[in-house]
């Protein structure tokens, strides 16, 4: 298959970018956009404060939507300004559950996905898409971006932002050692079904498994309704040297509840480039990428969600796709009458 053809790009440059020091950078940036057709723009930050938006030259004004800021590159970068600062306050909720530092933020709709990423402290990188069929290629373009410009220009390494593309992922179908690790608690949005909570079990069984997606938990309204794990497996025993396995399970329903204020924060940056329709949610995916693992949180409709969790970031792009599948199971499971 060709290459796809490159689109016209726009450079707008703070006056303190040089481009004789940065220009590898910038250029790294550039053939990204260039190469990506989904990716409106792309900003660069460093230190908080922004060095260069690269934008499509076709994209549509964002004025209508976020107002007159009478600079061009503010308008472009604010999105992006908003996301990362919303995603600093995220990272520090997620500390405590020493699974490392917040790499990637991925907040999607169907109208549109913000994409944030850490290169190195200090300096950060945000992706703007206005389609929503193109959130997955600009998400592959931008992680490719980071690791480039990781190992090519800082010479660090690898961090595997969204995973390793070549990672097998975990076995669909459940063998006696799965079934006796997997561990399954109703919460009290659960309906007194047994009948419905066996089917819900079953999904489980079928989509966590100690490979990638090793947790998940299902809310209506914001209130349990279950949550699944295979973390007492002995495969995953060495995740669990500093944290017990009781700390980590009462830590993922903390944050669950934690999020919702930072979620409205996450949903204004996005609505800036991807208002939601009506009826739908403000937020219908997103990923928090770190530097073991990840956290997921994917609405099946505007009242419920179900939270996703990987410890293995060779596995964040096999989890994330395994909860999806989760996702789509829950969604078509119709629960009975309360």
């Amino acid at each position: 298959m060709a290459a796809p053809a490159p689109h016209g790009t726009q450079t707008l440059t703070e006056h303190h970018w040089a481009p004789e020091r940065h220009g590898r950078i910038t250029s790294l940036c550039d053939e990204a956009v260039s190469s990506t057709p989904g990716i409106r723009s792309l900003s660069h930050f460093g230190n908080g404060i922004l060095d260069f938006v690269i934008c499509r030259t076709d994209r549509r004004p964002l004025g209508a939507l976020i107002g007159d800021l009478g600079d061009e590159g503010d308008e472009e970068s604010l999105p992006g300004s908003r996301l990362l600062l919303s995603a600093q306050d995220v990272g520090v909720l997620l500390q405590p559950l020493g699974t490392g530092e917040l790499m990637r933020t991925v907040v999607a709709n169907r109208e549109g996905c913000l994409w944030g990423g850490r290169v190195k402290p200090g300096e950060y990188l945000v992706a703007v898409t206005d389609t929503a069929d193109d959130a997955e290629a600009v998400d592959t373009s931008m992680n490719a971006l980071v690791t480039r410009i990781r190992t090519e220009v800082h010479r660090l390494s690898d961090e595997l932002p969204g995973g390793d593309p070549a990672a097998r992922p975990g076995r669909l179908s459940p063998v006696d050692g799965a079934r006796t690790a997997l561990r399954v608690d109703f919460g009290t949005a659960a309906t007194p079904e047994p009948a419905y909570e066996e089917r819900l079990r079953a999904l489980w069984l079928g989509h966590v498994n100690t490979v990638d997606l090793q947790y998940a938990a299902y809310y209506r309204d914001w209130t349990l309704v279950c949550a699944g794990d295979v973390f007492e497996s002995d495969d995953l025993g060495p995740k669990f040297l500093s944290v017990s396995v009781r700390t980590r399970r009462t830590a993922y329903r903390e944050l669950s509840r934690s999020l919702r204020g930072h979620l409205i924060r996450l949903a204004d940056a996005l609505s800036l480039v991807a208002p939601a329709q009506a009826g739908r949610a403000a937020v219908e995916r997103l990923v928090l990428d770190v530097q073991e693992g990840a956290i997921y949180l994917v609405w099946t409709s505007s009242r419920e969600f179900l939270v996703g969790v990987t410890l293995d970031q060779t596995q964040v792009a096999n989890a994330d796709a395994q909860l999806q599948r989760l996702a789509g199971a829950v969604r078509a499971l119709t629960a009975p009458p309360r």
